[in-house]
Parts: structure tokens; sequence; C-alpha cells
């Protein structure tokens, strides 16, 4: 039996010398948790990384100058603003035929689009208006704006006791940047205030005398008067107007009686100027 035992000693002493002569290897047995960890070892493997652009400084740029500052900062960029209008300036005018101012008067102006003003026509039905400008004319008769460049139709609402001209749809056209275009609305002349039925004119016209001696209208309520003149002579004579005309009722010297004059509506105020 001991020489057994040393048999199966020296085997298993042989079996490790074996073992350590082949690298030490030392796996683990199926089921044992007593074998050591291995540690493999592999290379490092270089992964390349892109390399981040150079800052660029004002000295970088081209045609700039050398700068010794380095991540100054640089200026945001600035939005391009849009364009102005153009524009120009538009006078509206309110005057008589004869040219005469007439002031006071409310006006408007209405931009029209789309329109080309340069065409000199705003095509009827095709346009809206998209701008209105509203003014009173000063006492030379003129209301100025100042607006853009378009095709315009302008207008007035006539002051009571006013007589427009009727001449239908205004328009004009502002072409010119910095330019003027001028309207024009008109109104009848207001024919001259018939001349005061007792003025000396009015009743030597309408008696058809010489205008030229100075006349002396002693009495005159425009249905009776009392005229005479500066010459030789009696030239005194008590007037009527009928039908809107002076005439002689009685020229001086006269022998008709006051009951007479009476009876043809002769005023009482002027019965010393008859007889009996």
């Amino acid at each position: 039996m001991a020489a057994i035992r040393k048999i199966w000693i020296g085997a298993v002493a042989g079996v490790t010398m074996v073992l350590a002569g082949c690298g030490g290897v030392d796996p683990q047995a199926p089921g044992s948790s007593s074998a050591r960890p291995t540690t493999t070892r592999t290379a490092p493997i270089s992964v390349a990384t892109p390399n981040p652009a150079p800052a660029v400084t004002p000295a970088d740029r081209p045609g700039a100058g050398s700068s010794n500052s380095v991540g100054a900062s640089t200026a945001p960029a600035k939005t391009a603003r849009p364009p102005e209008l153009a524009t120009g300036t538009v006078v509206l005018r309110t005057v008589t035929l004869s040219g005469i101012p007439v002031p006071g008067v409310p006006v408007y102006l209405s931009l029209q689009q789309p329109c080309d003003p340069a065409s000199n026509d705003i095509p009827v039905g095709e346009t809206v208006e998209t701008l209105r400008r509203d003014g009173v004319t000063d006492e030379q008769g003129r209301a100025a704006f100042a607006t853009e460049i378009g095709c315009y139709r302008f207008g007035m609402t006539a002051p009571a006791g006013t007589n427009p001209v009727p001449e239908g749809m205004h328009s004009l056209f502002l072409v010119t940047p910095g330019g003027t275009a001028t309207g024009q609305l008109r109104f009848q002349d207001t024919p001259p205030e018939p001349a005061p039925a007792c003025a000396e004119s009015t009743i030597e016209t309408e008696l058809g005398v010489d205008p030229g001696p100075v006349a002396t209208i002693a009495d005159c309520d425009g249905q009776w008067g009392v005229i005479r003149w500066e010459t030789p002579g009696d030239n005194q004579r008590v007037i009527t107007r009928t039908s809107g005309t002076w005439s002689t009722y009685v020229r001086f010297p006269h022998d008709i009686c006051w009951s007479s004059a009476v009876a043809d509506g002769v005023p009482d105020r002027l019965r010393t100027y008859f007889n009996c």
C-alpha cells in the first residue's frame, strides 16, 4: 500500500512539472471557481479625430493688416433695410372758372393700386384705394400733400352756397420723385350782386339819363323815390319802380294833385312834393 501511494505522488508531481514547463497555463477545471482570472493585453488602437479649423483672426483675413490681438470680437452683420418709398407733392386747388380762389373747401386724395403713374391712366374697375388723405384748402384755395409716387383720384365736398362745375371723375399722376402734381377743382363764378335798387347808377341806367352829372337821391325805399341832378334848371322828379325797373312818375314843376297821387300809390311821406 505504501508503494502504491508513492507511485501516485510521483505521478502527480510529474504532471505538475510538465504543465509548468508548458508556460504555466492553469486552466480552470470544470465546475471550479478557484482559477485565477487571466488578463489579455491588446495593442492600443489610434482613432483619428478631425482637427478643428484654426480660428481666423483679423490678421489672418485676406488683405487685413497685421494685428497682435487674438480673439477680437466681430461685429454682427447688419440687416439690409427695405428701400424707402419715393415721394413727391400733390397740390389741390379750388378756384372759380375765372381763377378766383375758393378757400375752406374740404378735399381728399385717394391712391389707386395697382397702377403705373407713367401711363397717365387709371383702369376703371381694376384698382382699389390703398391710401386716403384729407385736407381743407387755405385762403389761397390750396391744399398740399406730401405723398408717394402713384396714381390718384381726388375730389371735394362743395360748401353750402357754392356752385361746383360738374366735371366728373378727377385724376392725377405723381410720376417723378421729389416732383409736384397739381389737381384743380372748379366752381362757377358767382354773379355780381345786383346793384341796390336805390343806387345812383341803377336809377340812372334804368331811367336812361346821362350819368355824368352828380345826382342827389332825396328819398328812396326801392319802390318810390325822389331824385335831382346838379344841372341848371329844375330837374327834380318823383320816380317809381315797377316790374323791376325805375320810371318817372312826375317831373317838376307839375300840377298833379295829392289826391291823384294817393290813388296811384304814392306813399304819404312824399306828400310835400304835391299840391292841391
